[in-house]
Protein backbone atom coordinates (compact mmCIF):
# COMPACT_ATOMS: atom_id res chain seq x y z
CA UNK A 1 0.00 0.00 0.00
CA UNK A 2 1.07 3.39 -0.82
CA UNK A 3 1.12 6.00 1.37
CA UNK A 4 1.21 10.04 1.50
CA UNK A 5 4.64 11.09 1.72
CA UNK A 6 5.17 13.72 4.65
CA UNK A 7 8.61 15.55 4.68
CA UNK A 8 8.26 15.90 7.83
CA UNK A 9 12.62 16.80 8.33
CA UNK A 10 12.02 19.25 5.83
CA UNK A 11 9.23 20.93 7.67
CA UNK A 12 10.86 20.24 10.85
CA UNK A 13 13.93 22.37 9.72
CA UNK A 14 11.79 24.83 7.94
CA UNK A 15 10.05 25.66 11.13
CA UNK A 16 13.12 25.31 13.12
CA UNK A 17 15.20 28.17 11.12
CA UNK A 18 12.16 30.71 11.52
CA UNK A 19 11.67 29.89 14.72
CA UNK A 20 15.43 30.76 15.24
CA UNK A 21 15.32 34.17 13.34
CA UNK A 22 12.52 34.89 14.36
CA UNK A 23 13.07 34.22 18.49
CA UNK A 24 17.46 33.83 18.80
CA UNK A 25 19.39 35.76 18.09
CA UNK A 26 18.89 37.04 14.96
CA UNK A 27 15.91 38.75 16.86
CA UNK A 28 18.00 40.09 19.46
CA UNK A 29 20.89 41.44 16.67
CA UNK A 30 17.65 42.71 14.34
CA UNK A 31 16.26 44.59 17.57
CA UNK A 32 19.70 46.12 18.50
CA UNK A 33 20.66 46.71 15.11
CA UNK A 34 17.43 48.27 13.54
CA UNK A 35 16.91 51.25 16.19
CA UNK A 36 17.85 54.35 14.31
CA UNK A 37 18.91 57.28 17.00
CA UNK A 38 16.96 60.58 16.64
CA UNK A 39 19.94 62.86 15.59
CA UNK A 40 20.66 60.19 12.64
CA UNK A 41 16.96 61.85 11.62
CA UNK A 42 17.46 65.61 12.20
CA UNK A 43 15.93 67.40 14.54
CA UNK A 44 12.99 68.34 12.87
CA UNK A 45 9.33 67.26 13.29
CA UNK A 46 9.78 65.12 10.28
CA UNK A 47 12.40 63.34 11.80
CA UNK A 48 10.69 62.39 15.02
CA UNK A 49 7.82 60.72 12.70
CA UNK A 50 10.26 58.68 10.60
CA UNK A 51 11.61 57.69 13.67
CA UNK A 52 8.30 56.40 14.80
CA UNK A 53 7.83 54.93 11.42
CA UNK A 54 10.80 53.24 11.61
CA UNK A 55 9.72 51.42 14.95
CA UNK A 56 6.48 50.67 13.78
CA UNK A 57 8.39 49.19 10.80
CA UNK A 58 10.29 46.67 12.66
CA UNK A 59 7.84 45.98 15.20
CA UNK A 60 5.85 44.43 12.18
CA UNK A 61 8.50 42.87 10.52
CA UNK A 62 8.95 41.11 14.14
CA UNK A 63 5.89 40.10 14.42
CA UNK A 64 5.43 39.24 10.76
CA UNK A 65 7.60 36.14 11.17
CA UNK A 66 6.43 35.19 14.53
CA UNK A 67 3.16 34.75 13.03
CA UNK A 68 5.18 33.18 9.69
CA UNK A 69 6.12 30.61 12.30
CA UNK A 70 2.61 29.88 14.06
CA UNK A 71 1.29 29.14 10.27
CA UNK A 72 3.66 26.98 9.03
CA UNK A 73 3.23 25.21 12.44
CA UNK A 74 -0.38 24.92 12.16
CA UNK A 75 0.25 23.97 8.48
CA UNK A 76 2.86 20.97 9.31
CA UNK A 77 0.14 19.96 11.96
CA UNK A 78 -2.58 19.64 9.31
CA UNK A 79 -0.08 18.03 7.17
CA UNK A 80 0.85 15.21 9.25
CA UNK A 81 -3.31 14.77 10.58
CA UNK A 82 -4.67 14.79 7.28
CA UNK A 83 -1.77 12.00 5.92
CA UNK A 84 -2.83 9.89 9.04
CA UNK A 85 -6.61 10.37 7.73
CA UNK A 86 -5.48 9.07 4.71
CA UNK A 87 -3.02 6.04 6.05
CA UNK A 88 -6.41 4.72 8.00
CA UNK A 89 -8.69 5.20 4.58
CA UNK A 90 -6.60 3.38 2.81
CA UNK A 91 -5.97 0.66 5.26
CA UNK A 92 -9.97 0.76 6.01
CA UNK A 93 -10.41 0.17 2.28
CA UNK A 94 -8.02 -2.81 2.52
CA UNK A 95 -9.48 -4.24 4.98
CA UNK A 96 -12.75 -3.87 3.13
CA UNK A 97 -11.10 -5.28 0.40
CA UNK A 98 -10.16 -8.12 2.02
CA UNK A 99 -13.34 -8.79 3.00
CA UNK A 100 -15.01 -8.87 0.16
CA UNK A 101 -12.71 -11.07 -1.48
CA UNK A 102 -13.36 -13.58 1.02
CA UNK A 103 -16.53 -13.08 0.75
CA UNK A 104 -16.79 -13.65 -3.27
CA UNK A 105 -14.01 -16.74 -2.81
CA UNK A 106 -16.99 -18.15 -0.65
CA UNK A 107 -19.29 -18.04 -2.85
CA UNK A 108 -17.34 -18.89 -5.34
CA UNK A 109 -16.53 -21.91 -3.32
CA UNK A 110 -20.27 -23.01 -2.78
CA UNK A 111 -21.46 -22.31 -6.40
CA UNK A 112 -18.29 -25.14 -7.27
CA UNK A 113 -19.73 -27.88 -4.89
CA UNK A 114 -23.13 -27.64 -5.07
CA UNK A 115 -24.46 -30.44 -3.24
CA UNK A 116 -27.87 -30.70 -4.81
CA UNK A 117 -25.98 -32.67 -7.43
CA UNK A 118 -24.03 -34.87 -5.25
CA UNK A 119 -27.15 -35.89 -2.93
CA UNK A 120 -28.85 -36.67 -6.32
CA UNK A 121 -25.99 -38.55 -7.77
CA UNK A 122 -25.34 -40.58 -4.03
CA UNK A 123 -29.22 -41.15 -3.83
CA UNK A 124 -29.14 -42.79 -7.38
CA UNK A 125 -26.05 -45.01 -6.91
CA UNK A 126 -27.71 -45.73 -3.54
CA UNK A 127 -31.30 -46.53 -4.94
CA UNK A 128 -29.87 -48.12 -8.63
CA UNK A 129 -30.56 -47.08 -11.92
CA UNK A 130 -32.43 -44.11 -13.68
CA UNK A 131 -35.12 -42.57 -11.93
Amino acid sequence: MQYVAVEQTTIDRVISFLRENSEGDWARQFAADAPIAMPSLGRGDRAQELGLHHDRAQQVMAETVQGIVRDLEAFAESVNEAARLIRRADEDSAETMVATQRVVEMLAEASLTPQSEAAYDRARNEHGGDA
